[in-house]
């Protein structure tokens, strides 16, 4: 026998009646949507104790926690939902699939929670969001493609979570995108080059996942990228000089991937950046003398490659480094003076190459160096007296070297 749907909806509406223990006022339609929500989840804080119609006077959830409003396109018209923040608060359960009727909503946080199940697809009905926070939770299944329809949404932050598969190309469709985090998940696959129709996209984070494949050039069309976090993936190939592009660009982390080729010149085109991480790949080749260009940059970490040749005196001139990380590479050449420049310079790892020469007196400069490794390189010479000018210094390696001489 078909069913009669005006006899479920008054089913359903008596269910919410007896969970609210009220007999307040009906509530009205998005308070039935955010009840039929309470129902999927498990409030053990009891934060949620009010959503029932027993706190409203008009059957409006706009009093509940974590809910707010704001007045109607139509003056007569009750007002909507706009939030629904509930981030930690210790909820757990699944998010039902009614998050669609919320039509109105512009800012859904549901992070740091033990939410499980699959992203609603709904959520892609909420045309007018523009924050979508549903990071470090349970998450499991596959980023649902269409989150592509929230063309007006700014930031989209669901890292954190056990999201598999592959990253939709219908993301670069959210033609306001400006902030992207799927970082610490489970995804696969290759980077769809649609990424690169993120005109306004400024953080890009999707490091600690099992995505493969080459670095997609359309990325770098990105023009207003400021962060591009890519780590600790499966990525192979060469870094495209098309970040050259990136003018933008602070902060750069492509480490613990499998990119090789050389490490191209046009980042010395990246002026902006404080950060390269390029380190744990495959990298051969000598470091660009283009980097002597990058006057921001504060870490440079390019430890654990194949990396030869001699290193950039130009490297010098980057007065705002603190740490310089070169170890486990094939360099060669003398250690420049000029690293004596950059008198902030905190920390300095050059051990595991095949440097030669002496340890340049220069080295004395760095009064606020706290570490210095260069052992396992072919240095010669005497240690220099000038070290002892590190007042700050609490760790210094230069064991399987040739030098020789007294310890000053």
């Amino acid at each position: 026998m078909a069913c009669n749907p005006r006899a479920s909806h008054l089913a359903v509406l008596l269910v919410f009646l007896l969970i609210s223990g009220s007999q307040g006022p009906t509530p009205n339609h998005e308070a039935r949507l955010l009840l039929q929500l309470k129902t999927r989840l498990t409030d053990a804080s009891r934060h949620l104790g009010n959503w029932n119609t027993s706190t409203s006077m008009d059957g409006s959830p706009c009093t509940w926690t974590g809910v707010r409003c704001s007045a109607a396109a139509s003056g007569s018209a009750p007002p909507v939902v706009t939030s629904l923040d509930l981030r930690g608060m210790a909820l757990s359960g699944t998010i039902a699939a009614s998050i669609g009727g919320l039509v109105s909503l512009r800012n859904l946080d549901m992070s740091y929670n033990s939410l499980s199940g699959a992203i609603p697809p709904e959520i892609g009905s909420c045309r007018r969001l523009v924050r979508l926070e549903l990071h470090n939770n349970r998450f499991h299944g596959r980023i649902p493609p269409d989150l592509g329809k929230l063309s007006g949404l700014v930031t989209c932050r669901l890292h954190g979570n056990r999201l598999h598969g592959p990253v939709p190309a219908e993301i670069g469709d959210m033609a306001s995108l400006e902030h992207l985090a799927l970082y610490n998940n489970s995804l696969t696959g290759y980077l769809p080059p649609s990424i690169g129709k993120l005109k306004n996209l400024r953080t890009l984070r999707l490091g600690g996942n099992l995505i493969s494949g080459n670095i997609p050039v359309e990325i770098f069309e990105c023009g207003r990228l400021v962060f591009l976090g890519l780590a600790h993936n499966q990525l192979e190939g060469p870094v495209p000089k098309e970040l050259g592009r990136l003018n933008h660009l602070e902060d750069l982390y492509l480490y613990a991937n499998h990119l090789s080729g050389t490490i191209p010149m046009e980042i010395g085109n990246c002026t902006n950046l404080r950060t390269m991480a390029l380190y744990n790949n495959d990298l051969i080749g000598a470091i660009p003398a283009t980097v002597g260009n990058l006057r921001y940059l504060e870490l440079l970490f390019l430890y654990k490659n194949s990396l030869n040749g001699t290193i950039p005196s130009v490297i010098g001139n980057l007065s705002l480094l603190t740490e310089i990380d070169f170890s486990d590479n094939f360099l060669t050449g003398g250690i420049p003076k000029e690293l004596g420049n950059i008198r902030g310079l905190y920390r300095l790892q050059l051990y595991t190459n095949r440097l030669e020469g002496p340890v340049p007196k220069e080295i004395g400069n760095l009064s606020c160096a706290e570490h210095i490794e260069l052992s396992n390189n072919s240095l010669t010479g005497r240690i220099p007296k000038e070290i002892g000018n590190m007042r700050r210094l609490t760790s210094l390696g230069l064991s399987n070297n040739l030098l020789t001489g007294f310890i000053p």
